[in-house]
């Protein structure tokens, strides 16, 4: 009975295209910046080394962070990644010290452990002992960073040429040549100007005067000056730089599909070796079984299914500018709060059939994320779907070399933070056993989601897309059994399974997750995490690389290989599930983006908590 409720509960979580996701600390100007302010102000007021416990050094942290929300300095949703940073390090932590962990793909990830001798290199990678007391800057691509990362910025070499220059008068020629400046396509012309003085002649005239027998000439004198000044002010030519179209010959400015497709096998997130790499048999995931398994496909607490390829990302772009390129995406809706026509089960007064809160209050009318009605093949058949429920956000980046930086990093703390989302402060509840029944008994917790890992993706179009979903699984009354009939619904009086509401960040550069101890209090997670309890890499980090490394991979510029988007994240499914806190990685090929009929679409997501 275990394996079959954690195979449901990883089946309605699914669906790597989805999300629930809001502004990310990072969207806005000037995130950097009010981060590092406000981590420098933490060190001031909260030295690493003047505290005897963890704890203690997190309510201090908290109050800064608190401090400079209020003052306006900081965001909310980067007093998250201003806390996490603080609570996933070893401050106030005798003996402990940041370990960077390598893996055998090249991606390094941090973790926090209780001694040196803790920090163990994973299979066919390295492992070394940061310096720095937080993992936020412990670490970089490869290893532990030596008193800080390296950034690199580069700006682009331009040349002026100016030709040789002749100026003639008379018998003197100058020529100014054409001087060309060239940065992109738009031409500017100064067209050719010429003046000429024209020959002037002067004659005087012969006189003659005759004395007498004496005669005197004064002869005919002429003088002839001529000037020529020629003035040549040449041709310049100025171009502006343009971003990379998202459909080749189409303008930027659109409405597009991403259509689900099937791709190569990879191993699965439980794999004992190759942990997301490319294979042929399930001896290439370390022999695990059913590991092998072509894409797409989500795992969840362990348990792996395929998914269904039908699935449909509509989403209208609004143009940036160049050099970045980065384009803001937006997934309509239409009305949130219509008659769910997929489950009209939970529509019905009194919720007798028993549907989270947010199945009671409607779905999208005119959703952009579609996923069809798809079957479940245990206990006999199960349906499931996926439901829209709000507008999503995103972007989509096209700046050729690429530099934007869109992989995604979801960290989460069982416990719960409150009705403000932040740790140490007045409002957070008691705390409780770090238990199925205590901790993992209710939908609260913090996830805090940080965009980018400091370097610039995989040369390509790439993709970011969210989009709010209600998953719902249940017994079909009106499908033959064995089956789920094409567009089936949750009605009134059927059994329903599971139902959750789905917060992912598919992304095609490279995405991350983990189960962190956010304030201290010994509990990250209370609950099965990605793969069971008892595997030791089930809190995370669990990290999808993009690029070379793969699965994930951006679309290629000419429009001919589409985008492999994965999400990496958690769910606090509370008493609906009995694995309570589970992690789950989703990922999905796509078909190259094509022009659709165009939608228009304005999105204004408010941030939630947990995420």
């Amino acid at each position: 009975m275990r394996s079959f409720v954690r195979l449901l509960s990883a089946f309605v979580l699914l669906l790597g295209a989805a999300e629930a996701s809001f502004a990310a600390c990072g969207d806005n100007p000037g995130d950097a910046e009010a981060v590092a302010a406000t981590r420098a102000q933490i060190a001031q007021q909260c030295p690493c080394s003047g505290f005897n416990s963890h704890g203690a050094y997190q309510r201090c942290a908290a109050r800064v962070t608190n401090q400079a929300v209020k003052a306006g300095t900081l965001s909310k949703q980067c007093a998250d990644v201003v806390m996490s940073c603080a609570g996933n390090s070893t401050c106030g932590r005798s003996s402990a010290v940041t370990c960077c962990q390598t893996d055998a793909t090249g991606a390094t990830t941090c973790s926090v452990v209780s001694r040196p001798g803790a920090c163990k290199a994973p299979s066919g990678g390295s492992a070394c002992v940061g310096t720095q007391s937080s993992c936020c800057d412990a670490c970089v691509s490869g290893g532990c960073a030596g008193g800080g990362g390296t950034t690199t910025t580069t700006v682009a070499t331009t040349t002026t040429t100016v030709a040789s220059t002749t100026t003639t008068v008379a018998s003197t020629s100058t020529t100014v040549a054409s001087t060309t400046t060239t940065v992109a396509t738009t031409t500017t012309t100064v067209a050719t100007t010429s003046t000429t003085i024209a020959t002037t002649t002067t004659t005087v005239a012969t006189t003659t005067t005759t004395i007498a027998t004496t005669t005197t000439s004064t002869t005919t004198t002429t003088t002839t000056s001529t000037t020529t000044t020629s003035t040549t002010t040449s041709t310049t030519t100025t171009t502006v730089g343009t971003c990379a179209p998202i459909v080749p010959s189409a303008a930027i400015a659109n409405t597009y599909r991403l259509n689900g497709t099937t791709g190569e096998k990879r191993c699965t997130t439980n794999s004992a070796a190759n942990r997301f790499g490319t294979c042929t048999t399930d001896a290439d995931c370390g022999s695990t079984a059913g590991a092998c398994l072509q894409l797409p496909w989500v795992t969840a607490d362990g348990q792996v299914m395929p998914f269904a390829t039908g699935v449909q990302t509509n989403f209208t772009v609004t143009p940036g500018t160049f050099p970045t390129c980065e384009h803001s995406a937006c997934v309509p809706c239409g009305n949130p709060h219509a008659s769910c026509a997929g489950v009209p089960g939970c529509e019905v007064a009194g919720n007798p059939n028993g549907c989270v809160p947010r199945g009671t209050q409607g779905c999208c009318d005119q959703p952009g994320f579609i996923v069809p009605t798809f079957f479940v093949n245990i206990l006999g058949g199960l349906c499931s779907r996926v439901n829209q429920i709000d507008c999503g956000v995103g972007v989509v980046n096209t700046s050729n070399p690429q530099t934007g930086d869109n992989d995604v990093i979801k960290m989460a703390d069982t416990s719960d933070p409150g009705p403000d989302c932040i740790y140490g402060t007045t409002d957070d509840p008691p705390h409780k056993l770090c238990t199925a029944t205590g901790e993992g008994n209710d939908l609260n917790g913090k996830i805090v989601s940080t965009i980018g890992n400091n370097s610039p993706d995989t040369n390509g179009i790439q993709f970011r897309l969210t989009t709010p979903e209600l998953s719902t699984t249940w017994t079909d009354g009106q499908s033959p059994s064995g089956t789920c009939a094409n567009g089936s619904t949750y009605d009134d009086g059927e059994l329903l399974v599971s139902q959750l509401v789905l917060k992912a960040e598919p992304t095609s550069a490279g995405a991350s997750g983990a189960f962190v101890d956010m304030n201290g209090d010994g509990c990250r997670r209370a609950g099965s995490g990605f793969i069971a309890p008892t595997n030791p890499d089930t809190d995370g980090p669990i990290t999808v690389p993009g690029g070379a490394a793969g699965p994930l991979r951006p679309q290629s510029y000419d429009g001919t290989v589409g985008p492999v988007t994965g999400a990496v994240s958690e769910v606090f499914s509370g008493p609906n599930s009995p694995i309570r806190d589970i992690g789950f990685v989703a990922i999905t090929p796509n078909s190259p983006a094509v022009v659709v009929t165009a939608r228009t679409c304005t999105c204004t997501p408010v941030a939630g908590c947990p995420e």
